[in-house]
């Protein structure tokens, strides 16, 4: 059944068996049938768990969750967005670890008085973003809630071998990211300040906030050159390269100038370069290599690249030090994200 075929209701009225019916045609009306998820699926949406056949490879799996009023709000993200980034955000932990996306599941919890229509925008927002990427959508759960919530969980695969840790980081090597930071974080700060809305907001923060591409590409030519540790930005730069030198016992050093600040949050905002360094949600690649190996990738990726500072000895103190334009180190509080501590 195409999508848009049952008319726009009311969740209490459509029932739970016509949503899943609704969910069902709307994430298989573009499905690839050639991918290798699509090839190893032998039970698909509609029945009590979805199932596919294994591999010899490890075995990846990652889950999030998006709640209303916590993570997103619907005054500046759409039913479209919501999806988009519930998926996003688990494929970006999963090109963290050097793997290949195969499967997602998908728990949403909702009121009854959403309408139908906004169901399926969410879901083909996921779906675009599972066609780009080659991964099924297979199956979840649907419950009722007084606000949203939007959990995926996302099934993956990687040689063993090759997987990306963040446990895995040498002293002496480079200390890298993808991309440019401080995009999303400063979008919600432009947000707090001007209201609810998205107006005024400039295109590129919006849609790094709402919109986030994982670098699953990225990552597969990491792992090809050798890399074997990194992490995705989710907390903040200075936050996650903490858990990194944590994981390995080893301290690092970061040069403040070399720090890609988004260039349109350095527009925006007086405090770009802080919410490079501690804002979060990012969801870029940071890991570490040898100088040989960033060379090669980055004639590889058609990403920015960038070397922001190095792995140190190893140490009791494995802390992340950032350091001004002049050499001196710089007081950064509090460093990212904590879920509980906000």
């Amino acid at each position: 059944m195409p999508d848009g075929i049952i008319a726009a209701m009311k969740l209490s009225a459509l029932g739970e068996f016509g949503l899943i019916e609704l969910i069902r045609d709307t994430v298989q009306s573009s499905r690839d049938e050639t991918t290798e998820a699509h090839r190893r699926l032998l039970v698909d949406i509609g029945d009590d768990a979805a199932a596919w056949a294994g591999t010899d490879l490890a075995q990846l799996a990652t889950t999030d969750s998006l709640v209303e009023n916590v993570h997103f709000r619907f005054e500046w993200s759409t039913w479209e967005d919501l999806g988009h980034k519930s998926l996003a955000v688990n494929l970006s932990d999963i090109a963290a670890m050097g793997g290949v996306a195969r499967y997602a599941l998908v728990s949403l919890s909702c009121p009854g008085e959403v309408e139908s229509d906004d169901v399926v925008s969410y879901y083909r927002g996921m779906r675009a973003l599972a066609d780009e990427h080659g991964v099924v959508i297979a199956g979840g759960n649907l419950t009722s809630s007084p606000i949203v919530t939007s959990t995926v969980f996302v099934m993956g695969e990687a040689r063993a071998d090759r997987l990306l840790r963040r446990a895995t980081a040498v002293p002496g090597q480079l200390v890298a990211v993808t991309g440019e930071l401080g995009a999303a974080s400063a979008a919600l700060s432009l947000l707090g300040r001007a209201g609810s809305a998205l107006s005024g907001i400039p295109r590129a923060l919006a849609a790094a906030l709402v919109r986030p591409q994982p670098r699953l590409r990225e990552a597969a030519v990491l792992v090809e050159e050798g890399v074997r540790c990194a992490i995705d930005i989710s907390d903040g730069l200075v936050a996650d390269l903490g858990h990194v030198c944590a994981c390995s016992g080893v301290p690092a050093t970061i040069e403040v100038r070399d720090v890609p600040v988004c260039s349109a949050c350095a527009r925006a905002t007086p405090d770009a370069v802080r919410l490079a360094l501690t804002g979060g949600e990012d969801y870029q690649l940071l890991f570490t290599c040898t100088s040989e190996q960033f060379a090669r990738i980055k004639r590889r990726l058609s990403c920015r690249v960038t070397v922001i500072g190095r792995i140190g000895p190893r140490s009791a103190a494995p802390d992340v030090t950032v350091l001004d334009p002049n050499g001196n180190a710089l007081s950064i509080g509090d460093a990212g994200w904590n879920h509980f501590g906000q």
